[in-house]
């Protein structure tokens, strides 16, 4: 009997070794899944992730991190699944919340989207509020309660006056409302902390800002710009359209 319960007592105790091991390994591809994720190789961040997942199934910030792969590859589907999984194993878990609102407001949920980042907003030890604050606003002027997401975007600035999309935005709100003046001045502003990260965004609307009060030099100048400073940017081809119209139309 004796002899039993000693080979009991081992094998327990392998078993623990090799669940040790396993969340060891675990982690070990959890973090080169993330390194993979800020170098943007999102193929491999997905292949280290799986792997991190078959080895320990209890960490959430497993699915956290694939769904942030998965997000970039624009599997909102899957990444949406893999952030409601990791905020399902920890309800406090507010970083994955807020990630499972960016994918909801890509989905627009919205919604859903304001509903999560209440709880994420509410929660005082989350060290990311300004990630909240800028989906807050994101989800606001989705759904054109421009005013909403000005507020939220201003909080954003209070802490990080540099940044790039808050700025953007809070002056692309000012656009939307037809206050092209005050959308100049955001903007211009806003492509200050874009440029040197190649975001031609506040760029662009600047120049149709610029426009829309009536100063077409400073328009086109803006519009110049986006071609030359922004080679592969996302409204350079727009930009030579408002060209070509703009020096039609003089």
């Amino acid at each position: 009997m004796r002899k039993w319960i000693i080979a009991a007592c081992m094998l327990a105790l392998a078993g623990c070794a090799s669940w040790s091991q396993n969340k060891e390994k675990s982690e070990l591809y959890l973090r080169m899944g993330n390194a993979f994720i800020e170098e943007g190789n999102y193929p491999n961040a997905i292949v280290a992730l799986q792997k991190a997942q078959e080895l320990d199934t209890t960490n959430a910030a497993v699915p956290n991190s694939m769904g942030q792969a998965l997000f970039m590859r624009e599997r909102y589907d899957l990444a949406e699944k893999q952030f409601r999984k990791a905020v399902a194993m920890n309800p406090k878990y507010s970083d994955a919340r807020n990630n499972l609102a960016r994918v909801l407001i890509e989905e627009g949920k919205y919604a859903e989207a304001d509903k999560e980042l209440t709880l994420v907003l509410n929660d005082l030890t989350y060290s990311g509020v300004d990630k909240a604050f800028t989906n807050y606003g994101l989800s606001k002027f989705n759904q054109k309660q421009y005013a909403a997401a000005q507020e939220a975007f201003l909080n954003v600035l209070k802490t990080k006056s540099d940044d790039c999309w808050a700025n953007s935005y809070y002056g692309r709100a000012f656009f939307e409302e037809k206050k092209y003046a005050q959308a100049t001045e955001a903007l211009d502003r806003a492509i200050g902390f874009c440029q040197k990260n190649l975001i031609d965004e506040p760029h662009y609307y600047s120049a149709l800002a610029y426009y829309r009060v009536g100063d077409k030099s400073k328009s086109i100048a803006r519009f110049e710009e986006i071609i030359r400073y922004y080679p592969d940017g996302k409204y350079r081809d727009k930009a030579k359209g408002m060209l070509d119209l703009i020096r039609k139309g003089q």
